[in-house]
């Protein structure tokens, strides 16, 4: 695994250990580890708040993990950027709301996953159309 020189890169913490890499579901799909059997760095788009409200960098591609991920992250406790104050610094991930990655999922059983009760079931959605026509919070 190469590093792209268009986008940020982070790297592990300890130079000798290793990194577990994640996927969006929170599972174990690699690790970061020394040369020459692991990459120690990889690139990452942003940074995010998620599991735990831990920090997260997501990576720039989940390919060429030992199993298939839509998405993959690593902790940012355990790494850092491989090259701060440069070029290209490491963003906050955009905040996407629940609502539009549920829809994106089509499915009932995603969206109670990744949204809060309230918000899934039209009871506390703000900006709802009442009854009469006239929109604002319930």
């Amino acid at each position: 695994m190469g590093l792209d020189a268009n986008y940020p890169a982070v790297t592990m913490n300890d130079p000798n250990g290793t990194v577990t890499v994640y996927n969006q579901d929170h599972v174990s799909i690699g690790y970061l580890g020394p040369s020459p059997y692991h990459s120690p760095s990889v690139n990452v788009t942003c940074r995010l708040k998620a599991w735990d409200e831990a920090y997260w960098y997501r990576l720039l591609s989940p390919d060429g993990w030992s199993f298939p991920a839509t998405s993959a992250y690593v902790s940012a406790d355990e790494t850092h950027e491989l090259n701060p104050g440069q070029a290209h610094p490491i963003p906050e991930c955009a905040n996407v709301s629940c609502l539009r990655r549920a829809g994106q999922a089509a499915g009932v059983g995603l969206l109670a996953r990744w949204c809060p009760w309230p918000a899934w079931s039209g009871g506390g959605v703000r900006g709802a159309v009442r009854r009469d026509g006239s929109r604002g919070a319930p």
